[in-house]
């Protein structure tokens, strides 16, 4: 499933309502091409804070929703804790840039504190038609958060290897304002992710600002607003893509904000009448996690004898 614009940009779906990819050919936009078992890349994260944080994805099988494309937009609808949501992805009609709107009702009895979290793998690079190696992709991308009086962090992305004879770049903005941001996957996942399976992010206070890892998934997090009983609320994160940025990122590019917004905000929106569907589901969505706890002294030299080479003590454990 695909939706695509005009002027090139194109954003594939898998049929458990995740982004598979997003593309200007030649180049792929996202870092990777995802698939049903790969787990989650692109997603949209809605909290509730104070106190301790409540969390749920808006989309994919980790989420209680319905999903339509039509022809340069994608729809997902859903609930969760008494919030009523849909999320629109809409791809503009005059440039390479979309935009993610997200309607919130609020069908508690009582006010509630939230905030979302815009999630968004980030590769820059000529679709290749085999493997990629991640790691190598993200060392070569230069990731800033610009702080714009306005919109607050802004994250722009630029490959610094030329792609096609060009260096394409990427800017993500909240149009409500964004109180904090990361750019990196180990930022958001953590350590804990393999045996928790919970991004580290979701559960901060504040997302962890620049870092130049490994793991180009950089994440945006919105002002956090207060939402009374009955009310509604309208969050929208929005995108920019250029295929050819020449010089590295600066504080001029905040300047592309305003006409990226304008662009959106006069953009007519359609309701199309296709059939709902449901994000399809297998055993590799949510997998259990093994728990298994370290061996000990004596189990070591039970299973490799006690023979040892290279041993590394930390705080007097074999580790």
């Amino acid at each position: 499933m695909k939706i695509s614009n005009s002027v090139g940009l194109t954003t594939g779906f898998l049929k458990n309502g995740l982004v598979s990819a997003i593309d200007a050919d030649p180049v792929r936009i996202s870092l990777r091409t995802s698939s049903k078992n790969s787990g989650v890349s692109a997603n949209i994260w809605l909290r509730k804070r104070g106190g301790r944080v409540k969390y749920r994805p808006l989309m994919g099988p980790g989420s209680d929703t319905r999903f339509r494309a039509g022809k340069n937009q994608f729809r997902v609808v859903g609930s969760w804790d008494e919030l009523e949501y849909e999320c629109l992805l809409k791809l503009s009609e005059k440039s390479l840039s979309w935009e993610w709107r997200v309607d919130i009702l609020n069908n508690s009895g009582e006010g509630q504190v939230l905030d979302l979290i815009y999630v968004q793998d980030v590769g820059l690079k000529v679709a290749a038609s085999g493997p990629v190696n991640e790691y190598y992709v993200s060392q070569y991308l230069e990731r800033r958060i610009l702080e714009d009086p306005v919109y607050g962090s802004v994250i722009c992305c630029r490959q610094n290897m030329k792609e096609a004879g060009r260096h394409p770049w990427l800017m993500i903005a909240c149009v409500n304002g964004a109180v904090a941001a990361s750019t990196d996957g180990m930022q958001f996942y953590g350590r804990t992710y393999r045996q928790a399976g919970i991004p580290e992010g979701v559960l901060a206070d504040r997302l962890g600002g620049e870092y130049a890892g490994e793991s180009s998934v950089v994440a945006l997090q919105e002002v956090a607003f207060d939402l009374p009983a009955g009310a509604r609320h309208r969050s929208a994160f929005v995108a920019k893509f250029m295929r050819n940025h020449r010089p590295a990122t600066s504080l001029s590019d905040l300047d592309r904000l305003p006409g990226l917004l304008r662009e959106f905000a006069r953009q007519h929106v359609t309701y199309d009448k296709g059939d709902w569907k449901k994000p399809l589901t297998n055993l590799f969505n949510h997998p259990d996690f093994l728990q298994a706890e370290d061996l000990n002294e004596a189990e070591l030299d039970g299973f490799f004898g006690s023979e040892r080479r290279h041993s590394e003590i930390h705080e007097g454990k074999l580790i």
